[in-house]
């Protein structure tokens, strides 16, 4: 990755670390550390899944599909979550896993609540970035690992990690939800203003 490439991906982390921070909160305003932390990896599953070739207009939105693309794609997202926990001091890898908390119940909001909140903004943000759909969704994957430690008071990293790899699973084998043009209008202007944000 060149220095021009990273520094586009670590501004597509930081945005996409805020925009969980800001969308995937109760209607008391709080934050519930696992809906966020499963909402980024679901999210950054759901960006991996658009990168498939394959061609999903004739599929029910929100069914599952596996794939061989899937499981590379998830070990690709595992790899840079790992690899930013890490980088936080979090020295993880798949055998430290708390496999108990590997299950969508633990989220307060259903997934396609999640790609309603999510998506539209990510794809806005998307339209004001050379970084393609893939790589967007490897900065999901360092965004989620930025809230797994952002919220390790609450939940310990082995288990929080456990819960992004199931939301990862279930991005990456969920035909995504066709997106309404009312949605993309009424986020694209926070989406370009956030971005200016964060490239200034």
């Amino acid at each position: 990755m060149t220095s021009t490439a990273y520094k586009h991906f670590i501004a597509a982390s930081a945005h996409l670390h805020r925009l969980v921070r800001a969308q995937l909160v109760g209607d008391d305003g709080l934050a519930h550390a696992p809906t966020q932390i499963l909402g980024a990896a679901r999210l950054a599953g759901l960006l991996m899944f658009r990168s498939f070739r394959v061609d999903s207009s004739a599929l029910a939105p929100g069914m599952r599909m596996l794939s061989d693309e899937a499981r590379h794609g998830g070990l690709r997202l595992r790899d840079a979550l790992f690899a930013t926990l890490r980088q936080l001091g979090h020295p993880l890898g798949p055998d430290d896993l708390d496999p108990h908390c590997m299950t969508p119940a633990l989220s307060r909001l259903a997934f396609v609540e999640v790609h309603e909140r999510l998506t539209p903004s990510t794809l806005a943000y998307l339209e004001h970035s050379p970084m393609g759909v893939r790589n967007a969704a490897l900065a999901a994957a360092a965004a989620c690992a930025g809230l797994v430690h952002d919220h390790a008071a609450a939940l310990p990293a082995h288990q929080a990690a456990a819960l992004a790899c199931c939301g990862f699973d279930e991005g990456l084998t969920t035909v995504p939800w066709p997106l309404r043009p009312a949605q993309l209008v009424a986020t694209r202007g926070w989406a370009a203003t956030a971005h200016i944000r964060t490239m200034s």
